[in-house]
This record gives structure tokens, C-alpha cells and sequence, in this order.
């Protein structure tokens, strides 16, 4: 990898002392080598070289005269404090670095620094094939992280940071202690210039800033973005000098590859560029951390409130390397407000918002499935859709639904569908789950027994009506149409398996009952 001279000269001391010519601090180089008398430049190379202050007098000019004057650069170890570049040609690129170190002792360094640099590279980017975690990436990263930082995702919770010797940073400590940027610390970030959510903002942007009044450092926000959005941020505290004397290359170099992990992160859950996913997400994967660290979090994005009325929808189709759910989520978002499309493990949700006019509306509004369907492209899809929920915290429950509507749903439904409802499979659900702590015995009921076995005996489909009935809301015109029978049939069957109960289960208990033994008995 290449490494700017500045990182060179910060990694041989924080405070070298040295004067340069003609040369960019943050100019990159390839490598280091000892000048000779033989030298001549490798093209496509840029190399730093070595060089005694006798060397340097002995051949500038011969440098110049000869014009091998390159790109390179000649970096000229002095032990005499009197020499200064001015005393050689203007044209040569030079940097005289004073020191008392002897000249094989500094060139033995500066191969250590570039043997250093590839193999944290070499490792980082090992680690990121392997999926490691942010932290393990930062352990390889501390030996050349000197203040204090902290990594944030979007929505300013606590991703890693890396605690240096010396004083802590107090304001770095309320995030550590929260977990997350707490609204009143945010307040105090940007009003002392540490942050800024601006797009435009500078990056890495750079402010002074104070803790008391004569305790004043230098902070650094680096801004991570992938695919032109903001994905996450580096906040470093305490730097006593202005980065850009000595320490901003370096914290380039180390950004950079911070990014990569971003960048990896988004790809690796597939999700889009919305603030709001990574707070989903977070919720799903800790639902027991702090709700006030959410409803802080939320404070943050615009339109969202963890309180409301919310419906979940999840849309499974197996095209996603021709339609990636980032182009759904897309066509989604740009079709309606309402509608909060995001990726967790690996499959595309949709939260929709509604307003309290609408409470307990389904899903999908009159004249809205059009517009759905119109943003899915034509795809051929299954679509599992909640309860209505009353706060983000219940995501969740609301993802089980989903996906239990569509596991059972497919179970239950012979054409396919696109839509399934989980208040559609909920006694099913319940069953399935009393199935599992109670014993089957205890499911059952003496009037579906009663009416079961008269069924059974006369042949007829009394149980089914009956059932029917009960899912219908008693409602005999509700019955007849759902199953194609005519309404005195469906009437005098009805009445018949009353007869032959002796009871109309006419209390709730009845009711459950008898639709819990039916089921069960049906292994529906």
C-alpha cells in the first residue's frame, strides 16, 4: 500500500522536526530505498529515497545537471541543524529530517513503517472477507489510532470506539455510558461544531473545541457514505495540535478503510439508504435494550414516531439478483410516504404508517393495491401481513406474523395467494402453539365429539357447516356465500347440528372450544 510522507514522518516521531522543498507532505509513496550513485526512477513507482546529508551535498547537483529530477522523493537524514534546503537547488524534492538517530537506524524504521502498514492492511481486509466484527477490526487498528474515538451508525448509536492512554474525553464518555448519542449530547455536538448532518458538511470536518476554558483540543467528524448516502460516522476527540500538522494522513489511511466496513455492512444486509432501517434493524436484533434509546434515536428522523398505528407487510419473490430489493424499496418509498420499506435478514419488509383516522385499516387502503402492485414491477409475489401494532418496539412480533401468516397461509389455501393475513391464521397459530405445551387430549370439545360421531355415522357434513358458521360470525348469509351453498340449506343444517348438540355454543368458551377440536382433530 502506499503511505503519504506526513504518516512516514508522524510514524518516526509525533514530533519530528524537519523542512521540506518542492514535495507535498501528503504525497503517497510505494516504498522506501537507499539512494546510490547508480540511481535511476522506476516508472510507474513512486519511491521514497534515503539519503546522508555527505550524499545529498555530494550529488544535487549532479541530480539536476543530469536532470533525473523525478516525482521521487529524496529524503535526507541531517545530524547538522544548519542545513537547510534552500542551500540546494529549488527544483529538487526534499525533505531534510533532523535527527540524532543514526542514518541505518532511520532507514531500518522507515522499512518497519511501510512492513507495518501492509500488514494491518493485509489483515484488515482478511478480516472484512471473513464478516468479522467492527470491534475485532479496530483491535487491529489501535496501534495507530493516538485519540480518542468512536464509531456511530446512521441513527448515532454505538458501533466501537478505541480508548487511548491519558485523559478520557468526557463528552465520549456520555456516549460510551448511553450506548448511543443521547438528545442532550447531540445538543452539545453541534453546538460546540463537533458534528454536522449536513451532506455538504467537510469530511473529515475539523473543529476546535472546549471542554472548560483553558482545556481546548481539536476534534475530527469523518462522514462514511456508500452509494452517496451517509451509512455511519467517526468521531476522534482531544487532539492537542491541528490534525493537519501531523496526524490527518493517518487518519485518512484508517478511515478509508472504515469504510470498507460500511460498505460491506450495507451490502451484506442488503438495505437501502434510509435512516430509519438501521433503527429497525437495531430494534430486531435488541428488543429488550432501552425504549428511551429508541424514542431517542427516532428523534432523530423525520416523520417517525415510535407510538402509532402501524402495520407490517413482508413481500417474498424469488427474482431478487434481477429485482434487488433496493429497487423495490425504491419504487415503494417514492409511491407512497407511507410506506417504510427495509431488509432484515435477508428479507424485504414494508412498515406502513397509518394515521389515526385510519387506526385499525388494513394494509393496503381502498384504491392503494394498484399502486402496490405498480411498484413490484409485475413481479410474481407472497405478501404476509400483520396485525395492527401500536409501537415499534413490537416489530418483532410483527415480523413473526408475517411470516407465519405466510407458512400458514400457503398451508391453509388452495389456489395460492398473494396476500395472507395473520388475523386469518391466528386460531391456526394458536393451535399450533398450544400444541406444543398441551397435551392434545385436553383440545377438545363435547359438542364437536357429539357432532363428529352422529357426522360420521350418517355421513354428512354437519362439522364442516358448523365450523363455517362459527368462522362466519353466525351469520347464515355470510356462511352461504363463503361456501357456495344455498341459504336454506345452509339454515337447516345449521339447525340440525344444534339439534344434535343439544347446544348452539353459544358462549365464547363454546365457541373456541368447538373451533380448537375441530382443528386440531383436522390437523388444520
Amino acid at each position: 500500500m502506499q503511505l503519504p510522507l506526513n504518516v512516514i514522518l508522524y510514524r518516526l516521531s509525533a514530533n519530528s522536526i524537519y523542512e521540506s522543498q518542492n514535495t507535498s507532505l501528503s504525497k503517497a509513496y510505494d516504498g522506501v530505498k537507499l539512494f546510490d550513485r547508480d540511481y535511476t526512477p522506476e516508472d510507474g513507482k513512486q519511491y521514497l529515497y534515503l539519503m546522508s546529508e555527505d550524499i545529498l551535498c555530494s550529488y544535487s547537483a549532479r541530480l539536476f545537471e543530469q536532470q533525473f529530477l523525478t516525482t521521487d522523493t529524496f529524503l535526507c537524514v541531517c545530524q547538522n541543524k544548519d542545513t537547510h534546503p534552500e542551500q540546494f537547488h529549488p527544483g529538487l524534492s526534499l525533505v531534510l529530517l533532523y535527527s540524532d538517530d543514526t542514518f541505518p537506524n532511520v532507514f531500518n524504521k522507515v522499512l518497519t513503517i511501510f512492513h507495518d502498514f501492509e500488514v494491518w492492511d493485509t489483515n484488515f481486509h482478511l478480516a472484512l472477507l471473513q464478516n468479522r466484527p467492527l470491534k475485532e477490526l479496530l483491535d487491529l487498528t489501535t496501534t495507530y489510532i493516538v485519540h480518542p474515538m468512536v464509531i456511530l451508525d446512521r441513527n448515532f448509536s454505538l458501533l466501537g470506539y478505541v480508548k487511548t492512554s491519558g485523559t478520557g474525553d468526557p463528552i465520549m464518555e456520555d456516549i460510551l455510558k448511553a450506548g448511543y448519542v443521547t438528545p442532550d449530547t447531540m445538543t452539545r455536538l453541534r453546538q460546540d461544531g463537533l458534528v454536522s448532518a449536513s451532506e455538504n458538511a467537510p469530511n473529515p470536518m475539523i473543529n476546535y473545541y472546549c471542554l472548560t476554558t483553558h482545556e481546548c483540543y481539536y476534534s475530527m467528524m469523518y462522514r462514511f457514505t456508500a452509494s452517496n448516502h451517509t451509512v455511519g460516522y467517526a468521531l476522534v476527540f482531544r487532539c492537542s495540535m491541528h490534525p493537519k500538522t501531523n496526524y490527518l494522513d493517518l487518519m485518512n489511511i484508517i478511515s478509508g478503510n472504515l469504510k470498507l466496513y460500511f460498505q460491506q455492512e450495507r451490502f451484506r444486509t442488503r438495505s437501502s439508504s434510509e435512516i430509519y432501517e438501521s433503527l429497525f434493524t437495531e430494534i430486531l436484533e435488541n428488543p429488550n435494550a432501552s425504549v428511551k434509546q429508541y424514542e431517542d434515536q427516532a428523534s432523530f428522523i423525520p416523520g417517525l414516531d415510535m407510538e402509532g398505528y402501524f402495520r407490517l407487510a413482508r413481500i417474498s419473490y424469488d427474482n431478487t439478483s434481477d429485482m434487488p430489493y433496493s429497487f423495490i424499496s425504491w419504487n415503494l418509498r417514492s409511491a407512497s410516504p407511507m410506506w417504510k420499506p427495509f431488509v432484515y435478514e435477508n428479507a424485504l419488509y414494508v412498515l406502513r404508517i397509518n394515521t389515526a383516522s385510519e387506526k385499525l385499516g388494513d394494509f393496503l387502503l381502498p384504491g392503494q393495491e394498484s399502486l402496490f402492485l405498480s411498484s413490484l414491477n409485475g413481479i410474481s409475489f407472497t405478501c404476509g401481513i400483520s396485525n395492527t401494532f401500536f409501537s415499534l418496539m413490537d416489530l418483532p412480533a410483527a415480523v413473526l406474523q408475517c411470516n407465519e401468516a405466510i407458512r400458514l397461509g400457503r398451508l391453509k389455501d388452495e389456489p395460492l395467494r398473494q396476500f395472507y393475513q395473520f388475523k386469518d391464521v391466528f386460531v391456526p397459530y394458536i393451535l399450533q402453539e398450544l400444541k406444543k405445551v398441551v397435551p392434545s387430549e385436553m383440545l377438545s370439545s363435547p359438542c364437536y365429539e357429539i357432532l363428529k360421531r352422529y357426522a360420521r355415522k350418517n355421513h354428512t357434513d354437519l362439522c364442516e357447516i358448523f365450523m363455517q358458521y362459527l368462522e362466519n360470525e353466525r351469520s347464515i348469509g355470510q356462511t352461504s356465500n363463503a361456501i357456495f351453498l344455498h341459504r336454506n340449506t345452509v339454515q337447516n343444517k345449521v339447525k340440525k347440528a344444534i339439534s344434535v348438540m343439544g347446544n348452539e355454543c353459544s358462549t365464547s368458551q363454546a365457541a373456541v372450544a368447538f373451533i380448537l377440536a375441530y382443528m386440531n382433530d383436522r390437523q388444520i
